[in-house]
């Protein structure tokens, strides 16, 4: 690899890096939202296509911690770093049941989606909590670990370089989100899965060409590189294969594949859609090109483990979080493949986390202060500017936080955040679309209870205490055994939605009558 003099920087992904940089601006500035209509501001209009909704859909789903994590654990766990980089893929199957009922009845935000049939202020702001709650600390771990990654790439390691890398990319990201609106949101995340697509395609062509074009070369490589042969494709290594272990898995698995489906940025993406039918196509055209992605992933691991090797992955990441730069480091020593994977794996932050803060700053102006609080009389014009604003704040503060928490272990709080969309977001969208007994406070007990839930275990579990990788690895006051909280807390929410129902029957309050709804989710008009 070619290094820049006395720097340790890696020419050509730096040079990648930059260019990523000041194309990322110029693309924000000529097709962010100038004008002063809501609907314009939160939904590009609803003008985009059908292609280009399921480009940014794709795009807001694949986020950094998927994209690098799932070659990272297919190399170092075989069979069980395919299942969950599937059960991921699968996500995505979820949303395509939900979309055009959804888009039916939604509007901007979450808060406006509860509030379709509960014409109450309590919904709103059950909504604005659970995209709060669901948003921020995402968008800080996706920060700091695009920071690492991207510091990695360039090549500066140093715990110094990274946090430099982080505030920059935060910056970036902020400016992103409050300038472009969901209409330069959308540019970006549509040239982000068109780049991943081909740099990764580019990728495995060149592993292929690498491996003399034979699959069987592949895998017999494969499980050779790992260290572990006999065990590669067997079920166990991620998780062990013990009662705790497979239950670890199930909860995983469980946790991101009903979780991820419902991430408030995407369900505000599908807003964007001209039309139920509209998005239903966009979900559908998205889930291929998630597939696909998945696919490459898988293969990507593979070659990983093939080429550079599991001892070497775990000497430069325990986590695996590098594997797709050294598979590219191997593959092409003139560094063009690295630097294609460093604007890719650039762009991919930029975008998710520019789309997630642009949701929290939404919620917290559109759902709290333009509609329930002093400011309920708020004009469109102001209640974009006060989302300009609020994205700014939220950015710089989650910024913040990421630069604060770089070396702290809580990539753990991704997971938190699929299981909020789980236990709290899941259970309200299924009921209120398809339980005609659903009453408001069976909705506040499934987004309270669940959120609660999911806290409480997560608090008591081996993230947080109990073991050398936790966040206080010197204390020990887990005594919930499992790392993701999915398998209770899901299960937990979807029977607080029932009870809280059953017991707040007589007290249903103000809310949509459920044939109307019906209606309206099944063919866009109301009855």
């Amino acid at each position: 690899m070619t290094r820049l003099a006395d720097g340790g920087v890696t020419t050509a992904p730096f040079l990648a890096f930059l260019l990523t940089v000041f194309a990322t601006l110029f693309l924000c500035l000529i097709s962010g939202s100038d004008g002063e209509d809501l609907t314009e501001f939160y939904t590009a209009r609803s003008y985009l296509t059908p292609l280009r909704n399921a480009l940014a859909l794709c795009g807001d789903y694949v986020s950094v911690l998927i994209l690098l994590p799932a070659t990272g654990s297919v190399a170092l766990a075989g069979f069980d770093g395919m299942t969950l980089t599937v059960g991921s893929a699968a996500a995505m199957g979820v949303l395509l049941l939900l979309a055009q009922p959804l888009r039916n009845i939604g509007h901007f935000t979450l808060g406006d989606t509860f509030r379709a049939r509960f014409s109450s202020r309590a919904a709103r702001i059950a909504g604005a909590v659970a995209t709060l709650c669901y948003c921020l600390p995402l968008a800080m771990v996706q920060l700091s670990a695009a920071g690492r990654a991207t510091a990695v790439m360039v090549g500066l390691p140093r715990i110094g370089a990274g946090q430099s890398c982080t505030v920059l990319i935060g910056l970036m990201m902020v400016c992103a989100a409050a300038v472009g609106g969901m209409r330069g949101i959308s540019m970006l995340q549509a040239v982000k899965t068109v780049l991943l697509l081909v740099a990764l395609a580019v990728l495995v062509l060149a592993l292929l060409a690498h491996l003399g074009w034979n699959p069987g070369t592949l895998l017999e490589e494969a499980a050779r590189g790992s260290g572990r042969p006999d065990d590669y494709f067997g079920a166990g290594l991620l998780q062990g294969t013990g009662l705790t272990g497979r239950t670890e898995q199930l909860s995983l698995l469980m946790t991101v594949i009903l979780g991820a489906a419902v991430a408030p940025h995407m369900l505000m993406r599908l807003n964007s859609a001209r039309s139920g039918p509209a998005a239903r196509h966009s979900a559908t055209r998205a889930l291929t090109m998630v597939a696909v992605l998945h696919v490459m992933a898988v293969v990507l691991g593979l070659g990983v483990a093939a080429v550079v090797g599991a001892r070497a992955v775990v000497a430069s990441d325990a986590s695996g979080g590098n594997a797709l730069l050294l598979l590219a480091d191997r593959l092409d020593s003139d560094g063009l493949l690295q630097a294609a994977v460093v604007s890719a794996v650039f762009l991919t932050s930029l975008s998710v986390v520019a789309a997630l803060l642009l949701t929290a700053a939404s919620s917290l102006v559109h759902d709290l202060l333009a509609h329930t609080g002093r400011d309920s009389r708020m004009t469109a014009v102001a209640e974009i500017r006060a989302v300009r604003w609020t994205t700014v704040a939220v950015g710089c503060a989650t910024l913040a936080l990421a630069t604060v928490c770089y070396t702290w272990p809580v990539q753990f709080l991704a997971h938190v955040c699929a299981a909020i969309g789980g236990s709290a977001i899941l259970p309200t969208l299924v009921y209120q679309l398809f339980w005609k007994g659903y009453t408001r406070t069976g909705l506040l007990w499934t987004v309270y209870g669940g959120l609660g839930c999911c806290l409480l275990l997560q608090f008591f579990g081996p993230a947080v205490s109990g073991n050398p990788a936790a966040l206080f690895p010197d204390s020990d006051f887990a005594w919930f055994p499992l790392h993701t909280t999915g398998l209770v807390s899901i299960p937990v929410g979807f029977l607080l939605g029932w009870a809280g129902s059953r017991i707040g029957a007589r007290r249903t309050g103000a809310q949509v009558p459920y044939p109307e709804l019906e209606a309206r989710s099944l063919t866009g008009s109301p009855a």
